[in-house]
C-alpha cells in the first residue's frame, strides 16, 4: 500500500481560522453569546500548542531514563494540581497527594505494559512512545477521577439516611458505601464504554485519523487504536479503585459512624 501524507503549512492552520469565523457568525446570529470565550479559546490553543510543540520537540531529544522519569513526575503533578484546584466544591483531606499516588501506580502498571509487553520499546524509556502513552493515561486517568469523585460525594450526600440506617444494623462501612461507590465507577465509565460500542461504526477516533492522515496502514492504525481503547478504560477502572479506596474512609468516623462535619463541609 502507497504511504502518503498531507503536510499542513502554518499558512494552512491560518485559513482553518475560516471555520472559527464562521463559527462567530453562527454565535453572533443567534445571540448565544460565547463569541469572547471562542475567540479566546482560539489564541489559547494556538499558543498553548505551539509551544507544546516545540518543547516535545525538545523532550524527544533526551535520551536518559532519570530525564524521562522527572517528566512522567513532572506531569503527574501537574495532573495533580489541577484535579485538586477542581475539587474546590467537595474539599477532600490529602486529596492532592490520593491524586498523585493514583495516578503514578497507574503509569507504573498500564504504562508499564504497554512498554514492555505490547509495543517491546527498547529502551524501555523511549520518548517517542512514553511521552505520548503516558500524556493519554494522565489525562484520561484525571478526567475519569473528577467524574468518580463528584458523582460518589453526590451519591453519598443523597444516601445518607440509607447509610444511617445500614450503620445502625452493624453493617461495615465498606458495604455501606459500596453502592455509592458503584454508582459512581459506573458514571464515569459510561463515556468510555459508550464510545467502546460505537467506535468503528459511526466515528473513526482522533488518534486513528491522526495516524492515516499522516500515511500509516488503516490496519495498523486500527492496531494502536484497539490497544489505546484497552488502555483508557483499564487506566480509569485503576485511577477510580485507587481514589475511592482513600475517599470513602473520609466520609465515617473512627468509630464506624457517619462524618457529619465532613458531609457539611462539602455541602456548602
Amino acid at each position: 500500500m502507497k504511504q502518503s501524507f498531507y503536510m499542513i503549512s502554518w499558512t494552512d492552520v491560518f485559513v482553518s481560522l475560516v471555520l472559527i469565523g464562521i463559527t462567530i457568525v453562527l454565535l453572533k446570529w443567534w445571540k448565544i453569546g460565547l463569541t469572547k470565550s471562542l475567540m479566546w479559546g482560539t489564541v489559547r490553543s494556538f499558543v498553548q500548542l505551539t509551544i507544546m510543540g516545540y518543547v516535545l520537540t525538545f523532550f524527544f531529544q533526551q535520551h536518559h531514563w532519570t530525564f524521562m522519569v522527572g517528566l512522567l513526575l513532572l506531569m503527574s503533578l501537574i495532573a495533580s494540581y489541577e484535579g485538586n484546584r477542581r475539587s474546590k466544591d467537595h474539599p477532600i483531606p490529602h486529596y492532592f497527594l490520593i491524586l498523585f499516588g493514583a495516578l503514578v501506580f497507574t503509569q507504573i502498571v498500564v504504562l508499564g505494559a504497554i512498554l514492555q509487553f505490547i509495543l517491546n520499546v527498547e529502551p524501555w524509556y523511549y520518548p517517542y512512545a512514553m511521552i505520548p502513552i503516558a500524556g493519554m493515561i494522565i489525562g484520561n486517568a484525571l478526567n475519569s477521577i473528577t467524574l468518580t469523585v463528584n458523582r460518589f460525594v453526590a451519591e453519598m450526600e443523597h444516601r445518607e439516611a440509607e447509610m444511617e440506617m445500614m450503620l445502625s444494623l452493624g453493617a461495615p462501612i465498606r458495604a455501606v458505601a459500596q453502592n455509592s461507590i458503584r454508582a459512581a465507577i459506573k458514571a464515569a465509565l459510561l463515556p468510555v464504554l459508550n464510545s467502546m460500542m460505537m467506535v468503528g461504526l459511526v466515528q473513526i477516533p482522533g488518534v486513528m485519523t491522526g495516524q492515516i492522515l499522516a500515511g500509516i496502514d488503516p490496519l495498523i492504525a486500527v492496531r494502536y487504536q484497539i490497544m489505546i481503547m484497552y488502555m483508557w478504560v483499564t487506566s480509569a477502572v485503576i485511577a477510580d479503585i485507587l481514589v475511592l479506596t482513600f475517599i470513602y474512609k473520609q466520609f465515617f468516623t473512627s468509630s464506624d459512624q457517619i462524618n457529619y462535619t465532613f458531609f457539611r463541609r462539602n455541602s456548602k
